[in-house]
C-alpha cells in the first residue's frame, strides 16, 4: 500500500467516524499488517486452488482413458455379437438355399418324369392310332 492510499484511508475514517487518524498512526500499522496477512492467505488459497485444478485435470484424464478403454471393450464385444449373429444368419440362409435347391431338383425330377410319361403315353396313343387307321384302311 503506498502513501497516498494510506492518506485516503485515514481521511475516509475521519469522514465516516469523526475520528482523526494520521497516516503514521499505529492503527495504520494494524491495517497494513491485516492487508499482508490477507494477501498471504489469498496466495495460499490460490496455490491450493491451482493444485486442486491440476489434480482434477489429472483425474479427468485418467477417467477419460479408463472410460475410453471401457467403451472400446464394449464396442469390441458388440462387434463380436453382431459378427456371430451375421454368421448365424448366413448359415441359415445357406441352409435355406440348400433346401430350396433340393426342392427345386426334386420338382425338376418329377417334371422330367411327367414329361417322359406324357411322351410314352402320346407315343403309345400314336402307335395305337396307327394300328386302328391301318385296320380301317384295309
Amino acid at each position: 500500500m503506498d502513501a497516498t492510499e494510506i492518506k485516503r484511508l485515514a481521511a475516509e475514517v475521519s469522514v465516516q467516524h469523526g475520528i482523526r487518524i494520521d497516516p503514521d498512526d499505529p492503527i495504520m500499522a494494524v491495517v497494513t499488517l491485516n492487508r499482508l496477512v490477507l494477501e498471504a492467505t489469498l496466495a495460499e488459497g490460490v496455490t491450493s486452488l491451482r493444485k486442486m485444478a491440476a489434480d482434477l485435470n489429472d483425474a479427468a484424464a485418467r477417467l477419460q482413458v479408463r472410460a475410453g478403454s471401457t467403451v472400446a471393450q464394449e464396442v469390441r464385444e458388440c462387434a463380436a455379437a453382431i459378427r456371430n449373429e451375421l454368421q448365424r444368419d448366413i448359415g441359415q440362409v445357406k441352409t435355406g438355399a440348400a433346401q430350396l435347391g433340393e426342392s427345386e431338383q426334386s420338382r425338376s425330377r418329377w417334371s422330367k418324369v411327367r414329361w417322359i410319361a406324357a411322351g410314352l403315353v402320346s407315343g403309345a396313343a400314336l402307335f395305337a392310332s396307327g394300328f386302328v387307321v391301318r385296320l380301317l384302311v384295309r
